[in-house]
């Protein structure tokens, strides 16, 4: 508790009183006012605790310019005009503070704090942004910055001749940088990406394994004794896996009792499952052997089953991939990249098979992973066939 009982200091109209038990220092914390006169009447204003930074020296500043300004009729004539101006003077200044805030700041600060603790793909953020964005409309200050200079960022990008796809993605790594800036309050109003028309991509692959190219791809794997891309690949084509989800898997993950594999939600690769959310595979007789083989040789639960030859997790399935498309010839000449042969393609296969066999789309939406049916969908325009068929039966 405080007490109520002021003293005097040696400057006129400031005064303390002292707290009863919390000290400052070796002394007891002191609260000071000041005391002054408006058209004759007494006016008393609590400053604040000395372990706020009060002092009488710095009370009496204050009062000194309080009673100057009573006295010429100008400035603020309380204390609380006094903090009223202050205030305003620190919004100004945060204001234009913000106001400052260059595009690469806000964009380093976004991969730093949000992308690099949220998104598995940060990395490439970051690689985007300091090629792409950062040379282009980093040195703009964000309250500044406007449609008209997303186009150029956009006709900047799309002029290096790189892809479609390279630039749907700085335009959507700018988009995402300027609303994380608004929700930290350092740009006010809308998204300048906001109305900026993205080019339509078309990348969906049309690529896909035929039964004669499975046997011909795996023969020649074993000839050259590619063990790992050998199983790899097999196992994304009997189960459907994502490259990065093989890549993550551990001995706990795989269960030989009730043949299914367990494909975690955060894998920690960067093609892990993009859903989030954790599923199932089940192992069939075409990789029961595989695994049952390679399990042994594993220390510990934790161990990866198909680590780097550097024992962490891999990055990608390694050259051994592309020294079997050369003799195989299956890319040779062909510079759509939706129609060259890759890992990818396995699990591509998977779901256009069991579509083939006419399985619900919903179950292969659960066993691909996918978020949505419409990513699902994607796999009925191979089998046009099958309509015309069904057509013909009406005939």
């Amino acid at each position: 508790m405080s007490s109520n009982s002021f003293e005097a200091t040696k400057y006129i109209g400031v005064r303390f009183r002292s707290h009863k038990t919390r000290r400052h220092g070796v002394l007891l914390d002191k609260y000071f006012v000041i005391r002054y006169k408006v058209n004759g009447k007494l006016r008393e204003e609590g400053l604040g605790w000395a372990s706020q930074g009060w002092s009488p020296a710095k009370a009496h500043k204050i009062r000194s310019e309080v009673t100057a300004n009573i006295k010429l009729g100008v400035g603020p004539q309380s204390l609380g005009e006094f903090r009223e101006i202050k205030a305003e003077e620190q919004r100004v200044k945060i204001v234009a503070s913000k106001a400052r805030k260059p595009f690469s700041e806000a964009g380093e600060t976004y991969i730093e704090e949000y992308a690099r603790n949220n998104k598995k793909s940060w990395k490439h953020d970051r690689t985007r942004f300091k090629l792409h964005l950062a040379p282009v409309i980093g040195k703009i200050s964000l309250d500044y910055l406007t449609f008209q200079h997303i186009e150029v960022l956009k006709s900047t990008v799309a002029g290096k001749g790189l892809s479609k796809a390279t630039v749907v993605q700085c335009l959507a790594l700018a988009r995402q940088i300027c609303n994380y800036s608004i929700q930290r309050g350092w740009l006010n109003g809308a998204n300048p990406v906001k109305g900026v028309k993205f080019p339509r991509l078309n990348n969906q692959r049309l690529r896909y394994c035929s039964l004669d190219e499975e046997i011909a791809f795996f023969e020649m794997a074993i000839q050259r004794r590619y063990l790992d891309c050998h199983d790899i690949c097999l196992l994304s084509l009997y189960t459907g896996m994502r490259m990065g989800e093989i890549f993550a898997l551990t001995r706990q993950d795989i269960d030989l009792v009730e043949n299914r594999i367990i494909i975690k939600g955060e894998s920690g690769a960067d093609d892990g499952p993009k859903s989030g959310r954790s599923r199932v595979a089940y192992i069939t007789e075409k990789i029961l052997p595989m695994l049952a083989t390679r399990i042994p040789d594993l220390l510990n639960m934790e161990s990866l089953l198909f680590p780097s030859p550097s024992g962490d997790m891999r990055k990608e399935i390694g050259e051994n991939f592309a020294t079997l498309m050369k003799p195989l010839g299956w890319n040779e000449g062909v510079t759509d990249r939706r129609l060259r042969f890759c890992a990818h393609c396995f699990r591509h296969t998977f779901a256009s098979r069991l579509v083939a066999k006419g399985v619900p789309l919903p179950v292969v939406q659960k066993m691909m992973g996918h978020a949505t049916i419409q990513t699902t969908m994607r796999y009925t325009h191979t089998h046009d066939d099958q309509c015309r068929n069904a057509a013909q039966l009406l005939v």
